[in-house]
């Protein structure tokens, strides 16, 4: 009989510690669904979520500091979160209509260093006539090109492919682009701290089944 109600005393610990960590995960699940919204919102401070979401993330005073942990501590010194990020569907539209039309007419601009007016009148002018817009995944190092294959990565929902081709522009056309080059990097700084989150959140809900 005592040997029975050790191991039931047992199974009672580990049901109730399981539990506790199921109660945890789906804490910071709700946490986490609760950040992703703020920021696919666009413009609109995440900070409570934020700090919500580290508290239920902090490891045990015992225990070493987790990636997760990390991720989160950088992302909330970066002082994103109190003046969020712009929505993915803002980016692609500010890209199109915005940004890729004016990084076109001054694909022939110089150095902004020895641009002039009379440089970016040209640049408007021959532009049109000599780099036609592109579209798909063409190769070239040329803006129209380069542009093309950013919007393509915006039409398939690639935010850092479009990233890596803005950055890639130089000169005048590069920037142009900075200031959205700016908030696409700051958006994909939480994209990638919250993929973080979500995969360890993943693995602890697998060892929990």
């Amino acid at each position: 009989m005592t040997t029975s109600l050790k191991h039931l005393e047992r199974i009672t610990l580990d049901n109730s510690a399981t539990l506790d960590d199921n109660v945890r995960l789906h804490k910071i699940w709700s946490a986490l669904r609760a950040v992703q919204a703020k920021a696919e919102a666009g413009d609109v401070s995440f900070d409570d979520e934020l700090r919500l979401l580290r508290s239920l993330s902090t490891p045990s005073a015992d225990a070493p500091e987790s990636v997760v942990s990390v991720t989160l501590a950088q992302l909330d010194k970066s002082g994103i979160a109190q003046t969020g990020v712009k929505s993915f569907a803002s980016l692609a539209s500010w890209f199109s209509n915005s940004v890729a039309p004016r990084v076109h007419s001054a694909a022939l601009v110089p150095a902004p260093e020895e641009a002039s007016v009379l440089s970016h009148v040209a640049s408007l002018a021959f532009s049109k006539l000599m780099f036609a817009p592109k579209a798909g995944l063409v190769e070239g190092d040329d803006v129209s090109s380069t542009l093309a294959r950013a919007e393509w990565c915006l039409g398939e929902k690639d935010l850092d492919g479009a990233a890596r081709e803005v950055n890639s522009l130089k000169g005048w056309p590069g920037k142009l682009a900075a200031d959205w080059l700016r908030e696409a990097r700051r958006r994909l700084e939480v994209q990638q701290a919250l993929e973080v989150v979500g995969a360890e959140a993943t693995l602890g809900s697998l060892l929990l089944v």
